[in-house]
Formats: C-alpha cells, structure tokens, sequence
C-alpha cells in the first residue's frame, strides 16, 4: 500500500507540474483538489484540522491558530494530512483508526518530501565546503526550512533512508569517520 501512497502523491506532482521544494500544500488543496480551507473553532475536539468530504473543505482549529504561524511546516503537513485523507479515504466518512492515519501521513510525507527531492537538496550538503562544518541537527534545519515541514517531518523522512555522509575512497574502502577519511585520499559519496 506504501507504494501506492507514493505513486498517487507523485501523480499529484507530476499534475501540478512541481519540480522543487518547497511544495505548497494550502495551494494543491485548493487549486487541484478544489478543497476550501476555513478556519473555525472546534467543540469538544483538539484535532489539528478535519476534513469535511460533504462541503469539501478542510477545518482548521483555530485553538492551534498561533501554533500554525509559529510554525508553517506544522501548518503545511496538516494540510497535506487532510488532502491525503481526501485521496485517500472519502469513501471512509466517520472512520478513523491509526491505520488510516498512518497512510494520511505517509501521503502528506510524500507529497511534500518527494525521495528524489529530498536526496537533491541532502546532496547539495556534500558539494559546500563548509557544511562538513554545520551540525547534524542544522542540516535536517536547514532541509526543514526548504521544503516547509517541521523538524520532526525530515528528520523522520531522512531516517526512511539513513542517509548520512560516508565517507569512501576510489577503492571503495568505507570510512566510518571525516577524521578517519581524511588520513587517506578519496572522494565522498552519499549513500
């Protein structure tokens, strides 16, 4: 199912002709999916958003209203949770289980963190000097800040891959260490 999450993410990429970061979810939803977002307080509930197949909107809990700005991946991923539910799950009005939120997730983590754009901008990290010089936690920051999702969400989707900078040289002989690259000569790759 994995697969088909990202498949159809990917058709919605591929429709709105998207070929970078960041990936506006507010946008997709209202222009490709003709989804409406309101805000409107929620009774007796603390979901972030809900969404509403019969008036075709998405309901955004405007308790979390200064949580949303403070943090716009926060926001950007809700939205993207709420268009995975509609791609989804229409058919499954009132239902909820942590299966069918797991699979919004993994939508919104696909749609707003393709793997090929995800790697392209990783990669971007080797071809600086200076970034064997930034922490861990300022590159996943970093990455964050361009595809507008939070911390957590990338740090999450490098995770998928484990993506970290090995280092090895032209015989193919892994490094574990800069320092213990650098004694030998040889070129990074990304793995």
């Amino acid at each position: 199912m994995s697969r088909n999450i990202e498949m159809l993410a990917n058709k919605v990429l591929q429709a709105e002709k998207i070929s970078k970061p960041p990936i506006n979810a507010e946008r997709i939803a209202e222009f490709h999916f003709a989804l409406d977002i309101e805000w409107t307080n929620f009774k007796n509930n603390d979901a972030a958003a809900q969404l509403s197949v019969s008036d075709k909107k998405i309901y955004m809990n405007e308790s979390r209203a200064d949580k949303f700005r403070a943090n716009c991946g926060l926001k950007n991923f809700t939205i993207a949770h709420e268009i995975g539910h509609w791609v989804l799950h229409r058919n499954l009005v009132g239902q909820h289980s942590p299966k069918i939120e797991r699979e919004a997730e993994k939508f919104a983590t696909y749609l707003l963190m393709p793997e090929q754009f995800v790697r392209d901008e990783f990669a971007k990290f080797n071809s600086d000097a200076l970034s064997d010089y930034f922490p861990v936690d300022r590159k996943v920051s970093s990455l964050a800040e361009t595809f507008c999702v939070s911390y957590t969400a990338m740090r999450i989707r490098l995770s998928q891959w484990e993506l970290k900078l090995i280092y090895v040289d032209k015989d193919g002989k892994i490094y574990r260490s800069k320092e213990e690259f650098l004694e030998q000569s040889g070129q990074i790759r990304l793995f």
